[in-house]
């Protein structure tokens, strides 16, 4: 971040809030401040909420998350959404990435816009707005989010996005080396049975390696956003 009025520790959590687009305190003292108490950090973000590096707003309640603020979206040349509310889609969708790409020994990071299109200069441009994550052998993944719907409407969903990344020949190449796959992040392992199940019935987990994992306080989001 080109400010170098900023501690380098204020420029990595700022950074990283925009690389995920949100974040929390228990994300932020488990990434940036290890060994460092809740309530420690909660008085680090404290300070950056009050010199307009973040901006803070409800999770779930009792927890808050936080975006760019005001001067860091100055800084950064960011567009202004960059520090609004995320709305009722976006943040099970974000919450969920960021919570996956944490994973304990996952070394996973989301790839930003401008990351993407380095990745995958070949992806058409209708395809690069859904989140992906690069590991640290490169492998791809592409992130879908359960936003409450039936299994069914969730593989179909998947079903879709697989077939049109498939048409992408890169992608069909990477995929059958097994470095490019699409994982399904949802609320808990019934829906996660019931989801793959789902997917059993269509042709796409035949010709695209299909992950499902549970990031379990996304039934929260979803029961908030409803």
């Amino acid at each position: 971040m080109p400010d170098n009025t900023l501690r380098q520790r204020d420029r990595m959590i700022v950074d990283f809030v925009v690389r995920y687009r949100l974040a929390t305190n228990a994300i932020i003292g488990a990434q940036i401040l290890p060994g460092r108490s809740l309530n420690a950090v909660a008085k680090v973000t404290a300070r950056l909420c009050n010199i307009g590096l973040l901006k803070r707003y409800m999770l779930v309640p009792p927890e808050n998350y936080f975006r760019a603020g005001a001067r860091a979206i100055n800084v950064l040349g960011l567009p202004q959404r960059s520090c609004e509310s995320l709305g009722p889609q976006s943040l099970p969708i974000d919450y969920a990435t960021l919570i996956y790409a944490m994973k304990p020994n996952a070394k996973r990071r989301r790839l930003t816009p401008e990351e993407v299109t380095e990745y995958m200069p070949w992806l058409p441009s209708e395809l690069s707005h859904s989140p992906y994550c690069v590991d640290a052998k490169g492998n791809l993944d592409h992130l879908r989010v359960d936003l409450g719907g039936s299994p069914q409407h969730v593989a179909r969903k998947v079903a879709a996005a697989a077939h049109d990344r498939l048409l992408v020949p890169q992608i069909a190449e990477l995929s059958s080396r097994s470095k490019f796959q699409l994982v399904v992040l949802t609320t808990g392992t019934e829906k996660a049975n019931a989801i793959a199940k789902a997917i059993g019935n269509t042709d796409c987990s035949d010709q695209i390696r299909i992950r499902l994992a549970i990031v379990p306080r996304l039934s929260f989001l979803l029961l908030r956003s409803n």
